[in-house]
């Protein structure tokens, strides 16, 4: 829910405790004597209308008035006392969330802001919305200490008592999910700083790699276009081994050719 929505649910709260707290009053007022409230609702609407004599209209909306004066009065208190809370906790629950609100706000003020309403407008509303809300609670508490039995004016000091309570706990905790919440950020931080730099390194290596690789297939090329001749370097080995085998044949039959005269010398 937007806060303007959580307004109006809290607007709404608090008419409904304003009720709550009138009918309680009127039920420990009339302390079961339906007859005496009706008896003076009569004398004050038959006084309103002593000059001029009440409508058709008039005398139906009064008599649907006692009808409804005579349920509420008969209703048990504690049931009236369960709403009031009800509704205390409906009011508190949209002021705790549009706090909550505000503050997720407050945490992304840091961040780029690309909405369509401007930030001194989303600022104003901030502002207006907290001032409604105090005012809001300043009547609940008039309400609840000023215009009510005692009995619920100790409701409303317990409850209080309590809500201190919770919100101090409350502020607590939530500097230690800042300080948590910053310590994971860190931590991220640090992990995306290691993993960038294994990648540069990774990417490093790789293109030292491949710059030796081209290196290498360019030294190919180069002698491949310069000596030919060579052809492949096992080649070039296989050559100077099959001339040094040619070489050693020749001398072998030359050996042979000398062999054969010199026998033919010695018979001669």
């Amino acid at each position: 829910m937007d806060p303007l929505t959580l307004l109006a649910l809290a607007n709404g709260a608090v008419a409904a405790v304003k009720k709550g707290c009138q009918l309680y009053k009127d039920i420990k007022s009339a302390a079961g004597d339906v007859k005496g409230v009706l008896d003076d609702l009569d004398k004050q609407f038959n006084k309103q209308h002593e000059n001029k004599p009440a409508t058709k209209e008039q005398r139906q909306q009064f008599e649907q008035k006692k009808k409804e004066v005579k349920e509420n009065i008969l209703k048990d208190p504690n049931d009236v006392i369960s709403i009031i809370g009800d509704q205390l906790g409906t009011f508190f629950d949209a002021m705790d969330k549009i706090e909550e609100l505000f503050y997720d706000e407050e945490q992304k003020s840091k961040e780029v802001y690309t909405g369509d309403v401007s930030l001194s407008r989303r600022a104003l509303q901030r502002v207006l919305i907290r001032s409604r809300l105090e005012q809001m609670e300043v009547e609940l508490r008039e309400q609840m200490i000023y215009n009510v039995p005692a009995d619920l004016k100790d409701l409303w000091t317990r409850f209080q008592d309590m809500r201190v309570q919770i919100i101090d706990e409350q502020k607590v905790a939530r500097k230690v999910k800042e300080k948590e919440d910053a310590i994971k950020r860190a931590k991220r931080q640090r992990r995306m700083e290691n993993l960038a730099l294994e990648l540069s390194l990774a990417g490093g290596i790789l293109l030292l790699i491949l710059l030796m690789a081209g290196f290498f297939t360019w030294l190919s090329y180069d002698r491949k276009q310069r000596w030919p001749e060579l052809g492949e370097p096992g080649s070039y080995k296989q050559r100077l081994e099959d001339a040094k085998k040619y070489d050693i044949e020749k001398f072998r039959q030359a050996l042979k050719i000398l062999d054969e005269q010199n026998y033919q010398d010695g018979k001669k």
